[in-house]
């Protein structure tokens, strides 16, 4: 049975009247059975694609966007062209990685969408593929392959991702770090999951007032795309990675609701015990990858703070 997440009135009196709707009427996603099976992130996927791919036609065409998919690097990707993109951008691009918890959604994404427009350059959204049908490390090295692509073809590149999206992007830059290909100028880093071990308070605490993701879900997809891999492993939790090669300015966000917010906490103190260029952003009141929901004011400036910190470093 699914419930909603509660909201009390003390806490409504922080949010946005958006926000609290958008918590009293949302459930969770549920993955019924003991796992996911591809018959189930089949459906679900199509299912999500039909409530999201009409709106996301609109918003091309009021914003102007071109998107076409084609291959950079060898990997699938959807190349998103903003309506105008000034002459000190033309060779600049942006990489975004979608998150749904490795197995749901795609490339054809909101956030990516915003960070083409919003910074007026080429953004590549990584259409890898998905759990359970390929397990670690099929979409790692697809993110991969797009990232050193992109590294090669412009004079800067910014990256950004979600979730499952981050935990790829994060060893992607980690492996650009130590000498693999050159680095992007920073990242940004929506709800990261950067420990599939799925420990920390906010399984607990968060678990049941997320209006995206349970811990049950949550485990799930995480078990689908490990495969064989253990989750101790530093490609499948990159907060256990050997920071002292160094990394790129990295802007986390994640919200007070969030499941893994824990996860944004523990990655921004481990990088900054590193003595990494790190910056936390905690949102009151907000859940999973808010960021992604269209016409929430919270939302809107977080992108705005986001894509901010990747401009400065254009």
């Amino acid at each position: 049975m699914q419930v909603m997440a509660a909201v009390d009135s003390i806490q409504a009196q922080t949010l946005s009247p958006e926000a609290l709707n958008h918590l009293l009427s949302t459930n969770p996603v549920q993955i019924p059975g003991p796992q996911l099976n591809q018959q189930f992130a089949d459906t679900l996927n199509a299912q999500l694609a039909g409530q999201i791919n009409p709106f996301l036609a609109q918003l091309r065409t009021r914003l102007g966007l071109v998107v076409k998919a084609k291959e950079l690097g060898g990997s699938r990707v959807l190349t998103i062209t903003p309506k105008k993109i000034a002459k000190s951008r033309r060779r600049v691009a942006g990489i975004y990685v979608h998150g749904g918890g490795f197995a749901l959604l795609s490339a054809n994404d909101y956030t990516a969408y915003r960070m083409a427009h919003d910074l007026g350059v080429v953004v590549y959204s990584v259409d890898y593929d998905l759990s359970p049908r390929v397990q670690l490390p099929i979409a790692l090295e697809q993110t991969a392959r797009a990232c050193r692509a992109a590294s090669r073809q412009y004079r800067r590149v910014v990256v950004a991702g979600s979730s499952a999206g981050a935990n790829l992007l994060f060893t992607t830059v980690l492996r650009a770090s130590r000498g693999e290909f050159d680095p992007p100028a920073a990242a940004g880093l929506f709800s990261p999951a950067a420990d599939l071990r799925a420990i920390g308070d906010s399984y607990v605490a968060n678990d049941g007032r997320d209006p995206l993701l349970t811990r049950d879900t949550m485990t799930k997809l995480v078990a689908a795309y490990l495969g064989s891999t253990p989750s101790g492993d530093p490609a499948a939790s990159p907060i256990l990675a050997n920071l002292r090669s160094g990394f790129v300015p990295t802007v986390i966000n994640t919200g007070t609701r969030d499941l893994l917010l824990s996860d944004g906490v523990r990655l921004h103190r481990t990088m900054r015990d590193a003595g990494l260029d790190i910056r936390l952003r905690v949102w009151e009141g907000m859940w999973h990858a808010f960021e992604g929901v269209p016409g929430l004011p919270e939302g809107d400036r977080a992108l705005g703070e986001v894509f901010g910190f990747l401009e400065q470093h254009l």
